[in-house]
Formats: C-alpha cells, structure tokens, sequence
C-alpha cells in the first residue's frame, strides 16, 4: 500500500509540473510598410520584424515570403533569411512546400521548394499552384493537370483549366465542359454551365446563359442565373451582385441580406466588409452594421483585428469598430499566426 501511494504521489508531482510549465503560443504578426519599407508588428502593434524588406507577404507554416532588391525569399518569425532572395517571385508555404518562379530564364518557369529552401524535385512547369489534397494543378505546356509531392503528374495534363482543390474537389475544365473531380482524377460533377467557381461548403456559383447563380454539389440549381455577378460560399454566405448592388445567399440559396451594397467581401470570423456611399464599415450575418461606413478602405478580418485606411494611412481595428493600432501605416495586411 505504501509502494502505491508514494506512486500516486510522484506521478501527481510529474503531472502538477507539466502544468506548470508555460504552453508557447503561436506568434500573431501582420506585414505592415513604414517609410516605403515593408516589416511586421505583433497584435499590440509593436514592431517583431523591423521594416526592411521592399515587399513581404504574411506567414504560413512558418515562413513568409519577402522581397528584398527585386527578388525573392522567405524570412522566418525573427527576420532572418531561411531562403536568400534569389527568385522572381515566391508564394505562401501549403503542405510543407512553396511555389517560387526561377530567374534561369528571359520568362522564368515554377519550381516548388521544400521548408529548407531546397528544390522538392526536378520538375519545371510554366504554371502551377499550391497543394491541397495532396495535389497541386500545374501545367507544362497549354494543358493543366495534377501532381503528387514528388513532383510527378497523377491526373495527366489533358484539362483546359484547373484550379486548387477544396472540398475535396477540384474545378476543371474539360473538352469545354465545366465540373469537379476527385484527387484520383474521377468525374464527381460535370455540368453544362457555360463557368462555374470553386465548391466550397456545398455549393458552388455557375453562369448561365441570362447570369450567375448559385447550385448545390449534386449540380442542382437552388439559385437562378439572374445575379451580375456570384463568388463562392465563405462562413455559409456567397457572396452576389444583381443589378449594381450586392448581397449574400446562404449556402441552401436562400438571400438572406438583401442586395444593399455598392461592393462587400467574403465573411470572415463572423463579420463581412461592405462598402456604402463611397465608405467600408463591417456586418455580421444577420445584415446588422457593426462597424459603421467610415474608412477609405478594408481588410478581412483576421486574428480578431481589421487592417482599415482612413485617408493616407492604415490601422486596425477589433471587432466592436475600436482602433485597436492607431492609423500609422503606409499600407498593411491582415494578421497570420505563424
């Protein structure tokens, strides 16, 4: 009995200092430019990164790209170069790899690089985009098809276009048809819309012949092609313009705010920007104007703060309208856990 208890007792003392050992949290920054140059603050608005770089791009699995001279590489969370500039251009890390364009070339051709800033293999292309799904949709010569991270295509190059997949499909266009696959290459959809936007959370936007609507996965119609204009389904709500003036559908098609606004953006946390009478403001998903029409211009929210511009300079606000980081920024982005 004694040999149990004292068993007990050391193993409550081992779980008590694990407890109290400090869990380290994500860092939060956002890439903001100063005096022409372009660096990173902290949700507090103090600098992490000081401004240095001609143009930088938020981070992703823990690298950011920036641009330092006209080229390209990517920084880590304290500034330093993981990957010296050395590249036209460079996008955000998606399953472990990036996607950067080479200088080897007058035009330049697409390679992936791997966290180490090493080649992922040998493939060149003279498009791509990033993994999703374990593919990615590239392209060496007119037509798109899909590769695996070892770089080899497993969907043949056969389409006309191609995009990321998400929901776990993918748009393409085929032989001048309109519809989604699976990440084996498998027909899940084809349509006979004359375009169609990605599928997200159920539905998707096509366009037929009288406009833009909105269809269900199976392909069936729930909204008619009467709208200007219709964007994919972000937080349940797309996004769409009929005559002049936008509004958002849920994802079933039904309107549920009604065409008000004279430009918006995608639902993010919770809240979407909208523009009135020349002005940005901030509505949650009932139509109510949280943030009142006030600024020049707008960023999604991000992390619990707003990237906002009122006159020439840029702050952030937090979710009931308050500047959380005063307007002092030439121009700024949202934030991004790195």
């Amino acid at each position: 009995m004694k040999t149990g208890l004292k068993r007990i007792v050391v193993l409550m003392t081992i779980i008590m200092t694990l407890a109290a050992i400090p869990v380290l949290s994500q860092v939060i920054t956002a890439p903001v430019q100063k005096g022409g140059l372009w660096g990173y603050i902290d949700r507090n608005g103090q600098w992490i990164i000081n401004s240095q770089f001609t143009t930088a791009w938020g981070f992703s699995e823990g690298l950011a790209p920036a641009e330092l001279n006209k080229l390209w590489g990517y920084i880590d969370g304290k500034g330093n170069w993981v990957v010296k500039p050395q590249y036209k251009r460079a996008e955000g890390f998606s399953e472990g790899l990036c996607r950067v364009i080479t200088t080897d070339d007058k035009f330049g051709k697409w390679i992936y690089l791997d966290k180490t800033g090493k080649q992922a293999f040998a493939a060149h292309f003279d498009n791509c985009m990033d993994f999703s799904n374990g593919r990615a949709a590239a392209r060496q010569g007119k037509m798109w098809g899909y590769i695996d991270n070892s770089g080899k295509f497993i969907i043949e190059g056969k389409y006309e276009h191609a995009e990321t997949f998400s929901d776990g499909v993918a748009r393409v266009k085929l032989d001048k048809v309109y519809g989604f696959i699976d990440p084996s290459g498998k027909w899940v959809l084809q349509t006979d819309f004359e375009n169609i936007r990605d599928m997200k959370e159920g539905a998707f936007p096509y366009k037929g012949k009288n406009g833009w609507g909105f269809a269900d996965k199976q392909g069936k119609v729930i909204v008619s092609d009467k709208l200007d204009h219709a964007q994919s389904i972000a937080e349940g709500m797309g996004r769409a313009r009929n005559k002049g003036l936008w509004g958002f559908y849920d994802n079933t098609g039904k309107l549920v705010i009604q065409f008000s606004f004279d430009d918006c953006m995608d639902f993010s946390e919770g809240l979407a920007a909208v523009k009135k009478a020349k002005l940005w403001g901030f509505i949650d998903k009932s139509g109510n104007m949280v943030v009142s029409p006030q600024f020049d211009e707008v960023d999604s929210f991000s992390q619990g703060l707003a990237a906002v511009k009122s006159g020439s300079l840029w702050g952030y606000i937090d979710k009931s309208g308050k500047m959380a980081i005063p307007l002092q920024f030439d121009n700024a982005i949202g934030f991004s856990a790195e």
